[in-house]
């Protein structure tokens, strides 16, 4: 399969900070640089066969990796641009599975858990994290992450995934949008929830079609556990999520939690199942 190029990765041996290959962080491929260019010379980790070639040749075609392997086995088109990676390690791009856009991952950023609003305003913390996310895609490339999945959010996480497809300088990002649950979460409600709390199947059904509207990647359930009979209660509502996503062609992703059993941190208690 040929890979997109920017999902590459040059390491530095000492340092082991990742740099991902793209417009941003390699001069070589700023805009204008000519369509094919080669990589030369680092060494190459194909983690799929667990091979480590050494003196390696990455070959880029337009926006995708052509060829790559051994140099003394790979041809460098004669007009291909090079670009020396000597002394460096080349992997495949990161993908982080589990993201929250909404979420700058700051003391501010859930008032449901940790409420600060008297110190910083919950508007004034989603208005900078919008503002910043240009900053925060660059921020996942330079990390070595050339691919997330944004697993529940607000329905603006459908515009800022629009937002990183038109960004030259972003990661592929897959969203979904609020999440389907059996609780709400008032705190982060400025109109746009992240969080919906869903009473019966057809508000369920009702909700997957909106969501189908934006073309979600996937449809995410989230519901949370204290008692037995939680579990069978929500049950109906899991399954008409399912079937409404899968009538439409999206998977879903669903993600139990329990309500911290004694003794039981809280991140033991998830269990994630995903349809399609």
């Amino acid at each position: 399969m040929r890979r997109r190029w920017h999902e590459v990765i040059l390491m530095a041996p000492r340092s082991l900070l990742a740099l991902a290959i793209s417009s941003l962080a390699l001069l070589p491929f700023a805009a204008g640089a000519p369509a094919t260019k080669a990589i030369v010379g680092g060494t190459l980790i194909d983690p799929a066969s667990g091979r480590v070639i050494e003196d390696s040749v990455i070959v880029i075609e337009g926006d995708r990796i052509s060829a790559a392997g051994p140099g003394k086995e790979v041809k460098i088109p004669a007009a291909a641009e090079r670009v020396d990676a000597r002394g460096r390690w080349i992997i495949p791009g990161l993908i982080d599975t589990h993201v929250h856009f909404f979420q700058s991952g700051g003391l501010y950023t859930r008032p449901d858990g940790c409420d600060l609003r008297a110190v910083r305003p919950y508007p004034e913390e989603i208005a900078g994290i919008k503002k910043n996310l240009p900053d925060t895609f660059k921020r996942w490339l330079r990390s070595g992450v050339t691919s997330v999945v944004d697993v529940g959010g607000p329905f603006w996480n459908f515009d800022m995934r629009d937002q990183a497809r038109a960004t030259k300088a972003a990661p592929r990002v897959a969203v979904a949008g609020p999440l389907i649950s059996s609780v709400s979460r008032e705190a982060l409600d400025l109109g746009d929830p992240p969080i919906l709390e869903i009473k019966t199947p057809e508000e369920a059904r009702a909700l997957v079609r909106r969501l189908v509207e934006r073309k979600p990647d996937f449809v995410k359930i989230w519901y949370i556990r204290r008692t037995p009979e939680d579990v069978e209660n929500f049950r109906p509502i899991v399954r008409a999520t399912i079937e409404e996503s899968h009538a439409h062609k999206v998977a879903s992703l669903s993600m139990p939690r329990n309500s911290r059993p004694p003794g039981l941190p809280s991140r033991k208690a998830l269990k994630y199942s995903f349809t399609w």
